[in-house]
């Protein structure tokens, strides 16, 4: 058995910030892409045949795109700061209690 006894704080803020990231990544395919698609395809359809519905479905669709963007860099960020707290609580915790047993083959 070994024993972790402690976390660095910047190597937890990496992987969770990366996780995080990578998790609204594809999440935010179907919570943000796809309706803003849909959104955007129906708000050209009820701006009937005039020229801007293919100006409305553009702006919808870039917009979407640009929040997606956006929302995994926050995500990315945010989901870093916490692991970094987990981490340093972390050390907190193992160093009163002990750290986590793991068995490594």
């Amino acid at each position: 058995m070994k024993t972790i006894r402690s976390v660095t704080i910047g190597s937890a803020f990496k992987v969770s910030a990366v996780l995080s990231g990578l998790l609204f990544a594809v999440l935010g395919i179907f919570i943000i892409l796809l309706p803003g698609l849909f959104g955007a395809s129906l708000l050209g359809s009820i701006m009937g045949g005039s020229s801007d519905s293919a100006s409305a479905f553009g702006v919808g669709f870039v917009t979407s795109v640009v929040i997606y963007l956006i929302g995994i860099v926050v995500y990315g960020v945010l989901g870093g700061i916490g692991g970094a707290i987990d981490a340093l609580l972390y050390n907190l915790v193992a160093g009163i209690v002990g750290g986590l047993e793991i068995d490594i083959d």
